[in-house]
């Protein structure tokens, strides 16, 4: 008896309504208004899922707080000049100067308008050769490298983390005790298939990346102004990557022989950091929050439809309701 009247108080609570029995009836544009409105729920159901899976990002910016003494420089570019013509050094604002020719890889190749790794002469057993030793730091013939008349220079290197001047110029134009490289042999013609600072991250856009520049004289200045701004990336499992993004504006100048004793031809990168960082963080949304959504959304569509559907039909009916005005919310709830 107790427990009875105990069901009786907590039937008092009850928030949901229930159809009448009359309103339970089915008919043929209930049913097809059901089959509709699934539709859309498993349409609005993929879409949430799609959201689900979806990685977002968050930009913030501060001043940089990081205490680094070196940042790492990546290069991968060819050169329509010999290997052996080269030479790649670093002026920091600092003062120091750092060869570079012999930290980075310098492999002959064959320029051409494209992939660095399709470079032509390869079907030649010799050129094959002299490319693999080159590729290990071995000695190589020079010769080989003159015939192909390019080179690819490649590799990571470290830099102070300062203001500083990369320069790609010819040996024996602008640096005292290097053997003088004909003029007929320079050529600036160039292609950068990637030049980044730091480890890369996803969707990281490199501006300098996959560009070509032709040469149009021997005595040619390639110049380009870097701005460097620091980035941490922490991707949705909390790990951190230190790394940088960049800016670049770039110009070019063209001189006659009178002025090479005062102007040197060549390839430079002149960069900078800034002292505003970006830290990007990646997010992803929460399960819970997934199946909350979810439900708010099946829920609402369906009680939103079978609103939408009585007052059509009462409209119809000129205010008398329909036996069958429930039909198709009842349905979706017991296939639910």
């Amino acid at each position: 008896m107790a427990m009875r009247k105990l069901a009786e108080k907590v039937a008092v609570l009850d928030v949901f309504p229930k159809v009448e029995i009359d309103n339970q009836a089915r008919s043929e544009k209930g049913g097809i208004l059901t089959i509709l409105l699934t539709c859309f729920l498993l349409l609005l159901t993929m879409s949430e899922f799609s959201e689900y899976r979806k990685i977002q990002t968050r930009y913030h910016f501060l001043v940089d707080p990081t205490i680094e003494s070196t940042m790492q420089i990546n290069m991968d570019m060819t050169i329509a000049m010999p290997c052996p013509a080269l030479m790649v050094h670093v002026y920091d604002a600092s003062g120091q100067r750092i060869h570079l020719t012999d930290g980075l890889k310098l492999i002959p190749a064959e320029f051409s308008i494209g992939s660095a790794k399709k470079y032509r002469a390869i079907d030649n057993p010799k050129y094959i050769h002299e490319i693999i030793k080159a590729a290990n730091g071995k000695p190589y013939d020079e010769d080989i490298a003159r015939d192909m008349g390019a080179c690819r220079v490649y590799g990571s290197i470290k830099a102070n983390k300062i203001a500083a001047n990369l320069h790609i110029t010819a040996a024996g134009h602008g640096y005292h005790g290097a053997s003088h490289t004909e003029h007929l042999v320079m050529n600036f013609t160039h292609r950068i298939d990637e030049f980044s600072f730091g480890k890369l991250y996803p969707n990281l856009v490199n501006p300098l990346d996959n560009s070509v520049e032709i040469s149009e004289s021997p005595f040619e200045v390639f110049q380009y102004i870097l701005s460097i701004v620091p980035t941490t990336y922490i991707d949705y499992k909390h790990n951190v990557l230190l790394t940088n993004q960049y800016a670049v504006t770039d110009s070019r100048k063209a001189f006659s022989e009178e002025k090479a004793a005062n102007i040197v031809p060549g390839i430079f990168f002149k960069y900078d950091i800034e002292p505003i960082s970006v830290q990007i963080s990646e997010s992803r949304q929460s399960f819970v929050h997934f199946l909350v959504r979810l439900c708010g959304i099946i829920g609402g569509s369906v009680v939103s439809v079978g609103f939408a559907y009585r007052a059509v039909k009462l409209f119809v009916t000129g205010g008398k309701e329909d036996p069958h005005l429930y039909a198709p919310v009842h349905n979706l709830m017991q296939r639910v």
